[in-house]
């Protein structure tokens, strides 16, 4: 008879008992709230009495950063053209093109197939032009010595030669 009492009662109190899974849990409130204010009882050095005459500390203020400006370009100037006046029969000297040469072209225009290169300095005689091909005016220029140095060439960078 004890055993029966017992058994029945483990199965009384596993019939009421709930299973213990996750989620099935009753819901938990947690307060969350924000860090206690200092005030100046508090926040009084050591050795000081609280309600005596705090001094004034120095506070850091923030810096303000500078913001980050990002320049402008600055347009190029339009290039200007060396002197002189052109026309055909004109001699000119080639100018400002430097170690790397002018590029003589086949044809007036940057498609135009180079033909050779003139040094800075050169002497060349206008045969033709001019011509206005890629917003660039080009002169037929041809070696004064050596009539197969002949090409196309920009006017910026040939003036009249001093005679």
């Amino acid at each position: 008879m004890v055993g029966m009492i017992a058994l029945g009662l483990v199965f009384a109190f596993t019939e009421m008992s709930e299973p213990q899974t996750p989620g099935n849990q009753p819901p938990r409130v947690q307060v969350v709230t924000s860090p206690p204010t200092l005030n100046q009882v508090f926040a009084a050095q050591p050795g000081q009495q609280p309600g005596a005459e705090q001094p004034l500390w120095p506070t850091a203020i923030p810096q303000a950063f500078p913001t980050a400006t990002i320049p402008l370009p600055t347009p190029a100037p339009s290039p200007t053209l060396p002197p002189g006046e052109l026309g055909i029969g004109i001699s000119v000297q080639v100018v400002g093109v430097g170690p790397s040469g002018l590029n003589m072209r086949s044809a007036p225009g940057l498609q135009g197939t180079p033909r050779f290169l003139a040094a800075d300095g050169e002497l060349f005689v206008i045969v033709d032009g001019p011509q206005s091909v890629d917003d660039m005016e080009w002169w037929r220029l041809e070696d004064p010595n050596d009539s197969s140095r002949f090409g196309w060439a920009a006017r910026n960078f040939f003036m009249t030669a001093v005679q």
